[in-house]
């Protein structure tokens, strides 16, 4: 199934932090980050690691590892959308060594 342009998780965070009342000051520092780490994400500046799914598991009870995915679904649709080259698929024993 073809992906049509998956939201930035920073997006998906912006939108969460609105619905709940809060401040992306209170936000980044009860997850013990700077604001301009937290604003890089929620302003799709800058991707969501392992470290900072974690935190955001924490503290807002998602699953362990959502936040990594939203952002593979990103990076993948984005990839997809550059111009590269095709690659011939190996030949299985192509490479062997002796």
């Amino acid at each position: 199934m073809a992906m049509h342009n998956p939201a930035h998780p920073g997006e998906l965070l912006r939108a969460w932090i609105e619905g709940a009342n809060l401040t992306v000051t209170l936000l980044a520092d009860h997850i013990g980050v700077t604001r301009a780490t937290l604003s890089r994400i929620i302003n799709g500046h800058a991707g969501i690691t392992a470290e900072m799914d974690l935190r955001l598991h924490q503290a807002l009870g998602t699953r362990e590892g959502l936040w990594l995915e939203l952002q593979t679904q990103r990076d993948l649709w984005v990839a997809k959308q550059n111009k590269s080259p095709r690659i011939k698929r190996l030949a299985i024993g192509e490479f062997r060594t002796s």
